[in-house]
């Protein structure tokens, strides 16, 4: 326990006011195991959890790096009835730290990458199939048969496989290297952002910290919102846009909103302030426009367009939930076939029908739709309970980020989240941040600045001193609370821009001088 006393050094770790601190970290921790990496040895560990937990395979495995090959123990666990988890924990110099990863859409699967990831920065990771198997876009596991859902895989892949993370993690720590560990972390994007502010809102005590990107928190809106596009392309231009005419439209919108942000560099800074209407503009919308021109818009597809930008609403014309912003890529939710999770969530957990037909939806049905989908999903799966009070009072840290041009999962509805956490929760900078990124896609990608250290689709992060991951850390082991965090945009290896991502609702202003390309050159200030 020697090494865990130097490393947890006493100290104020939280902030000021009424937040309960954690103690300060040092950096340097370096912890070799005390058991085997064996069935006989780590194996044997008898683990304690709401159902029974049964430990199926312990292996060893390599990071394969040539540069910093590590070596891990990966120990594969079962929680009855079906969640599996799998726990890799460093062989040599563990950093004294605990990261559970996040999955993407349905997830279905313990995937190897992410916990190979933390392996590489010295984390013992976690990864976890959520409680059952299958194609990460088929949400088919909600319903046990037709009229009936299945309640225990909803409920295990809605929080309780991620609490489990946190639960068997721990024990499998503690058993491999004889002590806990000082810092327990979530990290996640989409699905994975989801299931931190879960357990942040349900189950305040696991984590200490939680980095949750472009969280999928309303989950039974805003996939609602995601089969809109279609019904309005269908009710006023005869069906879906060319990928020409959704171009065309985007360049537009990007032309007209541009240089607000006081910097001209084809990306809209927020484009919440972008009114752009290509119903009103002349040079691309004309009645003789064809289906087949992409130079131009006919006054139906141009309203369509308008339409989808402008938010899901009913009939009366109010608002049910914002729409994609202007400026984001529409081919996700505006192509040829409908994106296909509103169509699971409507058969596998709102109908229980896995012949419902998107196709029996229309304008004047949706809000009828919205609303059912909202009453059958939102008690299991919204995780927009603002109310993290206790996750405050016990120390812990959160950071959300949302790209502006997020093509899946709409940026306003994390923004007014955060809001509603900044009205419940007293002194919520004491332990909360958001960082919105102008330009920036689903998670990552886009055409602004996306890279500052998270990962997507399993590729190693970029950790840089700076990086939003670190920022994390540094504010629970240390105190130090985020202002800006400087993102890249990286093309064939090489950083071509850099700016700073400012604590919403600040946003990045230039200052008159010297590079647009150089975020030296800019400032965080109010809007």
């Amino acid at each position: 326990m020697a090494a865990l006393a130097a490393a947890a050094l006493g100290g104020c770790g939280g902030g000021s006011g009424n937040a309960a601190t954690l103690p300060l970290v040092a950096d340097n921790i370096s912890i070799n195991p005390t058991s085997a990496c064996t069935m006989q040895g780590i194996g044997a560990t008898l683990l304690t959890a709401d159902a029974p937990a049964t430990i199926l395979e312990v292996a060893t495995g390599s990071t394969g790096t040539a540069a910093s090959d590590k070596p891990y123990c990966m120990v594969k666990v079962k929680v009855d009835p079906q969640v599996n988890i799998w726990v890799s924990l460093p062989t040599a110099a563990w950093n004294g730290r605990f990261r559970a990863e996040g999955n993407g859409v349905y997830a279905g699967s313990a995937q190897l990458a992410p916990a190979v990831d933390s392996i590489r920065q010295g984390f013992a990771g976690a990864t976890t199939d959520t409680g059952h198997t299958g194609f990460f876009l088929s949400g088919a596991f909600g319903m046990e048969s037709p009229g009936k859902p299945n309640t225990q895989l909803q409920t295990d892949f809605a929080h309780r496989s991620e609490h489990l993370m946190a639960v068997i993690g721990k024990q499998l720590v503690k058993a491999f290297y004889g002590q806990d560990p000082v810092r327990s972390y979530w990290y996640g994007c989409s699905t994975g952002g989801r299931q931190g502010l879960m357990m942040a809102q349900r189950y305040p005590a696991d984590y200490d910290a939680i980095l949750a990107g472009a969280p999928a928190i309303h989950w039974d809106r805003f996939q609602v919102y995601q089969i809109w596009p279609q019904l309005v392309m269908k009710a006023d231009a005869g069906g879906p846009l060319s990928a020409a005419k959704r171009e065309l439209a985007t360049r537009r919108a990007v032309a007209a909103c541009d240089a607000a942000d006081g910097v001209t560099d084809g990306v809209i800074g927020d484009p919440r302030s972008c009114t752009y209407d290509p119903t009103k503009d002349t040079q691309i919308t004309r009645a003789d426009c064809s289906s087949a021109d992409g130079t131009c818009l006919a006054p139906g597809e141009a309203t369509a367009l308008q339409k989808i930008w402008g938010g899901a609403r009913n009939t009366a014309g109010q608002l049910l939930w914002p729409g994609v912003e202007r400026g984001a890529d529409l081919g996700a939710l505006a192509g040829a076939d409908p994106f296909p999770i509103p169509i699971e969530q409507a058969r596998y957990w709102v109908y229980f029908d896995p012949n419902w037909d998107w196709k029996t939806l229309n304008l004047t049905n949706f809000e009828a739709f919205f609303n059912k989908n909202a009453e059958m999903v939102g008690p299991m799966m919204a995780t927009d309970n603002p109310d993290i009070s206790a996750f405050k009072q016990r120390g812990g840290k959160v950071i959300m980020y949302h790209g502006w041009s997020d093509n899946l999962i709409m940026p306003q509805g994390t923004v007014k989240y955060y809001d509603r956490v900044k009205q419940t929760v007293s002194a919520p900078d004491e332990f909360s941040r958001l960082y919105m990124v102008p330009g920036m896609g689903h998670c990552a990608g886009g055409t602004g600045v996306s890279e500052f250290g998270q990962r997507a689709s399993g590729a190693v992060p970029m950790e840089p001193k700076t990086d939003i991951f670190r920022a994390l850390m540094a504010w629970s082991e240390k105190g130090q609370a985020p202002a800006d965090i400087t993102a890249s945009s990286i093309v064939n290896g090489a950083v071509t821009q850099t700016r700073p991502l400012c604590p919403y609702p600040q946003v990045a202003k230039y200052k008159g001088s010297g590079s647009t390309d150089d975020a030296a050159n800019f400032t965080c200030s109010a809007p």
